[in-house]
Parts: C-alpha cells; structure tokens; sequence
C-alpha cells in the first residue's frame, strides 16, 4: 500500500472519532487483503490504463492506495456514509474514484462500466449473495473473497471453505489462483481469476 502523506494526514483526522474506520485498517484486514493484492500483481494484468471495480468497497482504506495509479477506480457500497466519508475526507485528494451507492447486485448487471473494466474485487462476498446470481458481461478478470466467520453481524453468505466458495462462482468463470488466510477470528479464502 502507498499511504501519501494527504492520505496519512486525512486517516489520523477521521479515525478519532471513527473506530469503524480504524477497523477497516486492522491486522486482520491488512493480512488479508494483502494476500488479495499479491495474488492480483502476480497475474500482471493492472497498469496505468486499468480500470478496476471494487463491490462492496466499505472505505476502500486499503485497495484505494494501492492501486491509485490506474486509469480509475469505481467503488460501489450500499452505505452511502462510509462513501462520503472515502470521497470526502479520506480520498479527495485522488481524482480517478468514483463512487457508487447501490445495491451491487442492482447496479452491476446494467452498467456499462463492467464491459470494459481490467479487474472486479470483492472482498465482502460474505456480506452479499453468491456471486453466481450476479450476472456479468464482462470478461475482467476477478479477484473475491469471503471466510468462515458466520458469528459476524451482516455475514450472511459465509462458506465452510474454499471448495465452497469456488462453487459460488458463475459458470464463465475460471480460477487461476486460490489462497486460505487464517486470522484471529476464522479462515479467509481467496478467488483470482478470470471470466470468460
């Protein structure tokens, strides 16, 4: 992750009031999302050029600075605080970043955007349906996530393992890479691949 200073100096002025936002930054979150991201640069696909989609982006604390030199970023959340409070106080300073408030289950079978976007991250699948009932016209390649964690508030699609969640994928989907992270609540699993 690349944390400017704008960045560094926007994180430390919302996160004393804002331990959500202090939880998006977490061990467990970086462990996690860091594996996602070395995954994604090993599939040498992202550059200046690319556009990536983020659902269920939450603040995208993390996968913001790290892929912040592409072409655009799209982040889509129901929650239209934590949005506001990325576009407003944290990422203002950015000007490739849209932001989405909407259903991505609403929003992404009709939007254009998803034809010609590089890269679709999820790391929120537990939080959503499977993503085999999202139907795409894309051919991006994707990188998903989801755990075990079912004691969570708002995890309502958790999988007993990798096996699992590879079975939520749609069909013209294919898996090029896949990880199991453990982390002090339960095991995170990751997807990378491509649709086809």
């Amino acid at each position: 992750m690349d944390i400017d200073q704008q960045l560094f100096k926007n994180i430390t002025a919302e996160a004393r009031n804002n331990t959500d936002l202090l939880d998006s930054f977490s061990p467990n979150q970086f462990k996690s999302k860091e594996m996602l991201i070395k995954m994604v640069n090993n599939l040498n696909v992202i550059d200046s050029n690319s556009e990536i989609i983020i659902f269920g982006s939450w603040y995208g604390s993390i996968l913001v600075p790290t892929f912040k030199k592409v072409k655009r970023i799209t982040l889509v959340d129901l929650d239209s605080e934590v949005l506001n409070i990325s576009k407003n106080r944290l990422f203002g300073h950015y000007d490739n970043i849209n932001y989405v408030t909407k259903d991505v289950f609403e929003w992404a079978p009709t939007a254009s955007r998803i034809r010609d976007t590089d890269l679709i991250i999820n790391t929120s699948c537990e939080h959503m349906k499977p993503m085999n009932e999202l139907k795409l016209d894309t051919k991006a390649y994707f990188a998903y996530q989801s755990n075990n964690m079912r004691s969570i508030e708002g995890h309502i699609n958790c999988v007993g393992g990798i096996d699992d969640f590879q079975k939520q994928l749609p069909d013209n989907t294919k898996v090029l890479d896949k990880g199991i992270i453990e982390d002090s609540r339960g095991l995170r699993f990751t997807l990378v691949g491509k649709y086809e």
